[in-house]
């Protein structure tokens, strides 16, 4: 005893190692973070076959994510590290960069562009397998292509409008009429059409990407009452999540209170458009549609007549009730989570128009488009 009391700050060290130790123990495992907006790491299942697997699978691998994730009084210590780096003048933090103005935005030098090529030629097989259909796609840059006055010097992300070009020549030449969205959202870019805290455009910037699209196919931009729209304050995004910067300031989530007759996800009957109990929680964007789902149907006898699919990403949740007010009835797929074929849905749903509408980073990323010809 005598000899460890010679050495009081190694002492001090491993009692600070194992008391954390004995609380992460002890306390139990959160499913969710609020503060990341993501669920956690939970305790694996212990087996000699998982503890001697040194793949991403194996047990060692599966507790050090596990510790990580459900370190004691994790959320005020990812807050003090954002101080910290701040008081140390750093601009980014886990991939997102801190801009002028209370923006973030996201570091993107580049993409897979072998699964770019894969999903685009599934698009044109896909237009193969529906001749007579109107077919548009749509693709939407990410924030910081637009608003370059709100970057930070040097940040050396691909242009995104460049590469949107390019994939526009190609698919026009298999029959796909396309949107101009980036110079859509160009025209108001002193406007709120990005959300400060989030990766998405904001309802206004849908409408603005809804009014060219409405030009574009022979339809009339049905522009919603004033008294219909709608706010909730202290909206935290996707960015914020990654990063946690300590002095970010919360968005205003915005959508508009729409007339529509029925609304049916994945079979079942939904009460509109909006989860207004995602208004409790901290992703708030899965709000609109009910969030991700696979199938959508949306009806409303008083919209001219017409049908028309929409595949898309995220990015159409917010677009999609304006749709609703041009067509009677807008049918919604996610690749994601399509519980059946979509020649089938085509079919049934008697389609007379198709819309693809994705971001680019997605369009880029996505695994699913292999469904397009299920």
């Amino acid at each position: 005893m005598k000899k460890l009391l010679q050495y009081p700050v190694t002492v001090l060290f491993f009692l600070f190692l194992f008391g954390f130790s004995l609380t992460n123990f002890l306390t139990p495992s959160k499913a969710f973070s609020e503060l990341e907006n993501k669920y956690l790491a939970q305790r694996p299942a212990f087996s000699w076959k998982a503890l001697l697997d040194s793949s991403d699978k194996g047990f060692a691998q599966k507790f050090e994510k596990y510790v990580n994730e459900q370190f004691p009084l994790r959320d005020g210590w990812i807050s003090l590290k954002s101080r910290a780096e701040s008081a140390l003048g750093k601009i980014e933090n886990n991939g997102i960069v801190y801009g002028r103005d209370g923006y973030l935005f996201d570091k993107y030098r580049g993409y897979d562009a072998g699964r770019l090529e894969k999903n685009l030629g599934l698009l044109e097989r896909f237009a193969e397998k529906t001749p007579g259909l109107d077919r548009t796609l749509m693709v939407i840059p990410a924030s910081y292509n637009l608003l370059t006055d709100k970057l930070p010097e040097g940040l050396g992300n691909i242009d995104q409008i460049r590469e949107i070009e390019a994939v526009y020549e190609r698919a026009q030449q298999s029959g796909y009429r396309t949107v101009d969205a980036a110079a859509a959202l160009m025209a108001h870019v002193q406007e709120e059409i990005y959300y400060r805290t989030d990766h998405h455009w904001t309802t206004d910037g849908a409408w603005y990407g809804y009014e060219a699209f409405a030009a574009a196919a022979g339809r009339q931009a049905i522009r919603p009452d004033s008294a219909l729209r709608r706010t909730s304050e202290g909206f935290w995004g996707t960015y914020f999540s990654k990063a946690k910067k300590y002095n970010a300031a919360p968005d205003t989530l915005v959508w508009y209170d729409l007339p529509v007759d029925s609304v049916t996800i994945d079979g079942s009957e939904a009460d509109g458009m909006y989860d207004l109990s995602q208004l409790e929680k901290r992703d708030r964007y899965a709000m609109f549609l009910h969030a991700n789902n696979g199938v959508t149907v949306l009806q409303n006898n008083g919209a001219p007549e017409g049908s028309i699919l929409v595949i898309k990403d995220s990015y159409a949740n917010c677009f999609v009730p304006f749709l609703t007010q041009s067509y009677s009835k807008v049918v919604v797929v996610d690749l994601r989570s399509m519980p059946k074929g979509l020649a089938e849905l085509i079919h049934s749903e008697r389609i007379e128009e198709i819309l693809v509408l994705y971001s680019f980073e997605n369009l880029a990323s996505d695994s699913n488009f292999p469904r397009l010809l299920y």
